[in-house]
């Protein structure tokens, strides 16, 4: 049996996942719902640059890839000091810390979540540490660094708004060539011919429900990746069928099969 799925989720970085589903004989759509966009002001992102520059932190705390672009931006192919360790959410932003940043991590939650993170992760007292993260991340991690002996600066490096919204895109990659993209104008239509939906980010769940006018066919199967994203389709009124734990593309791959029931 064919199955089709809708990954929402930019091209890139779907595409990983794409190959793992069709493996499974998943056929896969990506729908590009939110962007990245720089903040209007940047005077704090080039502060904290410069202070990363020059040695004024003990740790980097990553928990996105398009928190990366930003700061490989911002350094302009400026070398990070040596003694600088880096903490991050899971591989996918680990790797991206390596590609464009030439970092190495230093420390990764075995459970890829800020939730995961936060149970695990033990900076020593007095470290110097700088957390740089989207507008609409959760306060999870923020405040588990709060209440730790440690010096914390928190910058807002992009702001999360709808596909097409204006303003100065944060870079990323291209959309590879197998991977087929679809319209986020053309959902609505798509979902009766649907199986399953790849939701990544509470974010995603609240602009799908505006274009899919809150509804799923009763054929169509839910994935979140992680439970924030799995209690914003709850928020939202959407059934959530499978939360992936892992968020890398071998563990969506093993919860898209758990929920659609594959042999």
């Amino acid at each position: 049996m064919v199955y089709q799925a809708l990954i929402l989720r930019d091209a890139a970085r779907a595409a990983a996942t794409v190959r793992e589903f069709e493996k499974l004989g998943i056929t896969s759509w990506c729908s590009r719902l939110i962007d990245a966009i720089w903040p209007q002001d940047t005077a704090s992102l080039t502060s904290m640059a410069a202070a990363l520059r020059d040695g004024s932190y003990d740790w980097l705390v990553l928990t996105s890839a398009t928190t990366v672009a930003v700061l490989r931006e911002l350094l302009d192919g400026r070398p990070l000091p040596r003694s600088l360790k880096l903490a991050v959410v899971g591989a996918k932003t680990a790797q991206s810390a390596s590609e464009l940043l030439g970092l190495e991590t230093d420390f990764q939650p075995e459970v890829q979540s800020a939730a995961g993170m936060a149970a695990q992760w033990a900076p020593p007292a007095g470290a110097r540490i700088c957390y740089p993260h989207g507008d609409l991340a959760s306060s999870t991690l923020g405040d588990f660094l709060a209440g730790l002996p440690v010096q914390v600066d928190e910058v807002i490096a992009y702001r999360t708004v709808d596909a097409g919204t204006q303003g100065r895109p944060v870079p990323g990659p291209p959309a590879p060539e197998h991977v087929t993209c679809l319209d986020p104008a053309l959902i609505g239509a798509k979902l009766e011919e649907l199986d399953l939906v790849v939701f990544s980010a509470p974010s995603i769940v609240r602009r799908f429900a505006e274009l899919a006018g809150g509804r799923l066919p009763a054929r169509v199967h839910t994935l979140a990746i992680g439970q924030p994203t799995a209690r914003a389709l709850e928020a939202a009124g959407l059934p959530v069928h499978g939360t992936a734990q892992d968020p890398g593309p071998a563990g969506l791959a093993r919860a898209a099969r758990s929920v659609l029931g594959i042999g």
